[in-house]
């Protein structure tokens, strides 16, 4: 019994605890617990930090959205690029074949050989150089028989332009049911950005108006009218006066009078329009074109036209500007030869 007690009395001192080591273990217990204050703070510095980590994954989200955006704005520009380049390409090359269907041969009204005196109607019969025609007859009119060819492949065919040492080398086509049918075909009427060149509905290429029109693009790649832009210089009109423009019923070669900035107005805006000038009425009518186009010309050109001349006049986009109608303008007028 006296061992007994001993020994819960000896566990009970065991689980006193001294005065001094009870009262520091309360206060590290009471800092080891957050006060009030210290809880609030903690809760603000959550919040603080999920709202830097919402910012981010903000940020980051707009980042992706712009990278996809460039990337997708990157490959579509380099689509349309790679397409431009390639169309181009190949326009210069349908350009080039096109070019080689003009029968170069010179004409002559005589002459015999055994080939020519097979029946003509002969699948096989192929026209000597001895006999070359300047004419043909294709369906039922006479033109010239070295566009036949061209004519034959595409029947809005209508002439060649060309103006030597530069790029303007060119079929120009006709449609007038369809003025514009050629703003975004080739010859062969395949889409293609180029265009190729054709005369205002306006006119009548077969009986010939004091004027005709022709629009063509003005292209980066320096091809179609392009080059009708180097005529701001003085130095390139002195060294290219002349272009050469045949219709299928006739040669003809014209020299430079003007050339200038021009501008497609909107209805009822006043100015100068010289896309509306196919004939003339009289004299007077004639001379106020003339006096109209060359005024605009930023440098002096000595020849000029009068009435009962015939002009051409060859109308492109600038190279800046285009989509608010500003154009540039060449005329020319035709040479007579005897």
């Amino acid at each position: 019994m006296y061992e007994l007690k001993n020994d819960e009395t000896t566990e009970k001192k065991e689980r006193r605890v001294p005065p001094a080591l009870a009262a520091a273990m309360s206060s590290r217990e009471r800092e080891e617990q957050p006060s009030g204050e210290k809880r609030i703070d903690r809760a603000a510095d959550f919040r603080e930090k999920m709202a830097r980590a919402t910012k981010r994954r903000r940020r980051n989200r707009i980042l992706d959205i712009l990278l996809v955006v460039f990337l997708l704005t990157f490959l579509v520009s380099g689509f349309f690029l790679v397409r431009y380049f390639i169309q181009s390409k190949q326009n210069k090359e349908l350009l080039g074949n096109l070019k080689e269907m003009i029968d170069t041969r010179p004409s002559t009204d005589s002459g015999s050989t055994e080939q020519g005196q097979m029946d003509k109607n002969d699948p096989g019969y192929q026209t000597s150089d001895a006999e070359v025609p300047e004419y043909v007859t294709e369906n039922g009119q006479q033109i010239l028989r070295m566009y036949r060819a061209l004519y034959q492949k595409n029947n809005d065919f209508m002439g060649w332009l060309s103006i030597e040492g530069t790029n303007v080398d060119l079929p120009v086509m006709y449609a007038p049911n369809y003025e514009q049918k050629y703003l975004r075909k080739n010859f062969e009427g395949e889409y293609a950005l180029a265009g190729t060149p054709f005369i205002s509905e306006e006119c009548d290429p077969k009986k010939p108006s004091a004027n005709l029109i022709i629009y063509g693009h003005n292209m980066k790649d320096g091809s179609m009218f392009s080059d009708i832009l180097k005529y701001k210089d003085e130095d390139f009109y002195r060294q290219h006066k002349y272009v050469q423009f045949d219709t299928i019923y006739r040669k003809g070669t014209y020299e430079v009078i003007a050339a200038f900035p021009g501008q497609v107005l909107e209805r009822g805006e006043e100015g100068f329009r010289y896309y509306y000038f196919f004939d003339a009425e009289d004299a007077e009518a004639f001379d106020t074109y003339i006096r109209e186009v060359k005024a605009r010309c930023n440098y002096s050109i000595p020849e000029t036209a009068v009435f009962g001349d015939e002009l051409i006049t060859l109308s492109t986009c600038e190279d800046s500007g285009a989509s608010e109608g500003k154009r540039y303008v060449l005329v020319a007028k035709r040479v007579k030869t005897e």
